[in-house]
């Protein structure tokens, strides 16, 4: 277990009180009088390789400002408005310090009375691990996913991989998008192994593409650094937005990099959870589009988070291929 010093800010980026966490392989700050929030996540006394300052319109919701503070955050899909844009402009309800991380909450929503809370941990492999929390404190069931969105800082790259699984006549993965995306969007490269994702801060159009990231990962790298998350996807569950268990979302403000719980029905009471895990790797520059590049770079980062990279093995179609249980 990592032992987590810990160092309290005044004013963290107009923010207010804050609490750096850090270990001598990662570092990150909590804000305490808005959230759950993760706010910076780096490799010690780097730039944070998620956007901390997030210049984005704010939306007007029930009477109240929804901010778009940045960082990483915690939501409730499938997406409505005004429900999932509560805003999370308030001090922390309460905050736990543990020898390897700590425990956030939100105060209770006063409109969709539901709660929003992380559990986060520094783990031995130099790696956290997030858990996000949504408590269903109504009075009767909902059925709910848990959203994690973690925004990656701005003029980075995405990287995410394409499913190689083999269903013969069938299809092995969707792509879903949304009205506001064009497909031939600049920002977006389409390969066999991998598609690449750019942010651009001079373009304020907006793109989004989902689909059933078997993988379980996703990488996002700015500088010099790589931001490995990991979640479980699993095969024949029920996402939202038609199947989504990863989604991703670009504008001149950041890249957020989006994964989901299956959907689930959760009674008063309790709560459901959707566990990441992040991983932080220094890497040199931003990856080219050459798919063998993109590989070649990911192997070490590969290693280091535990992740499968995708591999096209060039076999010709069989139109009799049946996929095995």
């Amino acid at each position: 277990m990592k032992k987590v010093n810990v160092e309290e800010i005044a004013a963290y980026k107009k923010l207010g009180k804050a609490l750096k966490l850090y270990t001598d392989a990662l570092e990150i700050v909590i804000p305490l009088e808005i959230g759950p929030r993760i706010m910076h996540i780096s490799l010690p006394g780097m730039p944070s390789v998620v956007e901390d300052e997030c210049p984005r319109e704010e939306a007007r919701t029930d009477g109240q400002i929804y901010k778009f503070y940045g960082g990483h955050r915690v939501w409730h899909s499938p997406e409505a408005f005004p429900r999932s844009y509560m805003p999370d402009n308030e001090p922390l309800e309460s905050y736990e310090l543990l020898e390897n991380g700590i425990i956030i909450w939100q105060k209770e929503e006063p409109w969709t009375q539901m709660q929003k809370g992380m559990e986060i941990y520094f783990e031995d492999d130099d790696s956290l691990r997030v858990v996000n929390v949504i408590k269903n404190n109504t009075a009767w069931p909902i059925e709910i996913a848990v959203w994690g969105l973690t925004i990656g800082s701005r003029s980075g790259r995405e990287v995410i991989p394409v499913v190689q699984r083999n269903c013969g006549l069938q299809t092995n993965t969707g792509y879903r998008s949304w009205a506001y995306s064009r497909m031939d969007d600049t920002r977006a490269h389409w390969g066999q192994r991998y598609i690449v994702i750019d942010n651009d801060p001079e373009d304020e159009t907006a793109f989004k593409i989902g689909y059933e990231n078997e993988y379980g990962w996703m990488t996002y790298f700015n500088h010099d650094q790589c931001l490995v998350k990991k979640y479980q996807h699993q095969r024949g569950a029920k996402y939202s937005d038609k199947g989504c268990s990863y989604e991703t979302y670009t504008s001149y403000w950041g890249v957020e990099l989006e994964s989901l719980c299956p959907l689930q029905t959760v009674k008063p009471g309790k709560s459901l959870t959707h566990e990441e895990r992040f991983y932080v790797v220094a890497s040199k520059g931003l990856p080219t589009y050459n798919e063998d590049e993109i590989a070649e770079k990911l192997a070490p980062i590969a290693e280091k988070a535990g992740i499968e990279l995708p591999v096209n093995t060039g076999e010709p179609w069989d139109p009799n291929f049946v996929e095995e249980d």
